[in-house]
């Protein structure tokens, strides 16, 4: 994924970066021959791309057959009854 920056304004920030990750933007910033802060960039906007979709899509949740009920619930004398029983 390769972005155009028309940036106005860009913050700067200091990251601590474990070394293997260090050389790893590192490695891929001279195979792209692109500045470090594009890829991390990238990266950083990909990451967040995945994890904000991973947050919006529902899970898929077990469903068990839990057999024929055995009270109405809208009878509430006969829950009580099966609950002090």
């Amino acid at each position: 994924m390769t972005m155009t920056y028309v940036c106005v304004h860009m913050k700067r920030t200091t990251l601590v970066l474990q070394d293997s990750c260090m050389r790893g933007v590192r490695e891929l910033a001279r195979k792209e021959n692109r500045q470090l802060s594009q890829v991390v960039n990238d990266l950083l906007t990909e990451g967040l791309h995945r994890h904000k979709t991973r947050l919006s899509t529902p899970c898929e949740l077990p469903v068990f057959s839990m057999g024929r009920p055995r009270v109405n619930l809208g009878d509430r004398n006969a829950l009580e009854a099966l609950m002090d029983s």
